[in-house]
């Protein structure tokens, strides 16, 4: 079995070209990092190395071993991050990362269904708004633009379900007894925003109505559903959000689907293949497609 600290130097020193910098990095000393490299080759009986200039670069042996040298170094990573987890008593808790529409709509019945299905589990909820970037949760649900995105290979995806947008109009409206209506019919109204930033809501509202040809004007900015839903009952104009969104739904408004095609997001819950409790996340997801399947 090679030795974790030689594999590391040898890395750096790859990356780098230089056992300074490898040592700098490291937080060695160059001495220590020129062992870590005699030993290595020691070890393996291969020149890793040579010279090229003042530095040093990888031989084609040394080539060759680098994507092996990067499994057991990930793969050393992974078992430190489960030590480190045990340690920290992850095996009596759960964290779930959640948007605020699927908060409302379902954490409440799944925290009280896991304290009861699971009493020795603390349940640890998380609100984790906009785009998801990193994995910081046992299970965190997020949202994408495909029903079939490309996650990492570090998280499990599950789809639960797909959440399609509807537009909310005064109950009064002269739409508001329609059946279905098109984005095309609804950009001579007063628009009202109910989102922030440039998170996949966002983006997958404003994508279809470039498709339709369809510019977007706001009117009015409210930046949240809840807010948005009642400007629209006090008849300021209408706001197109996720189906999910619109509960509880005020006083005053009426909620229209939209025409094919309208936009989509989909929804999905990503958890750690990794975390010591598999039974436990298998049984959060099982009762997250039910309650998105209602």
């Amino acid at each position: 079995m090679y030795n974790v600290a030689h594999l590391k130097s040898f890395k750096s020193v790859a990356l780098t070209g230089s056992v300074r910098s490898a040592a700098q990095h490291l937080g060695l000393s160059p001495s220590a990092v020129s062992h870590h490299l005699k030993m290595l080759e020691q070890e393996t009986g291969l020149t890793l190395f040579q010279r090229q200039g003042r530095g040093l670069c990888l031989t084609d042996t040394g080539s060759a071993i680098m994507s092996d040298v990067d499994s057991v170094l990930e793969s050393s990573g992974r078992l430190g991050q489960r030590i480190s987890d045990l340690h920290e008593n992850r095996i009596g808790r759960l964290s779930i990362g959640y948007f605020a529409t699927a908060g409302t709509q379902w954490l409440p019945e799944l925290v009280a269904y896991l304290e009861n299905r699971h009493p020795d589990v603390t349940v640890r909820l998380n609100l984790a708004e906009g785009p998801w970037t990193e994995f910081h949760y046992d299970l965190h649900l997020v949202i994408s633009e495909t029903a079939t995105p490309q996650f990492p290979p570090q998280v499990k995806g599950h789809f639960l379900t797909e959440d399609p947008y509807v537009v909310a109009v005064p109950d009064d409206h002269p739409l508001a007894s329609r059946a279905e209506v098109s984005l095309s019919e609804l950009e001579g109204h007063p628009w009202i925003d109910n989102d922030t930033g440039d998170g996949p809501c966002r983006t997958i509202l404003f994508d279809a109505c470039a498709r339709a040809g369809v510019r977007v004007h706001f009117k009015h900015e409210a930046h949240s559903f809840v807010t948005a839903l009642h400007m629209v009952g006090r008849g300021l104009g209408l706001t197109l959000l996720p189906r999910l969104g619109v509960e509880p739904l005020p006083p005053g408004v009426a909620v229209i689907p939209l025409a094919a095609p309208e936009p989509i997001r989909f929804i999905h819950a990503i958890s750690d293949p990794g975390h010591p409790q598999q039974d436990l996340i298998a049984d959060a997801v099982m009762a997250l497609c039910e309650l998105a399947a209602d």
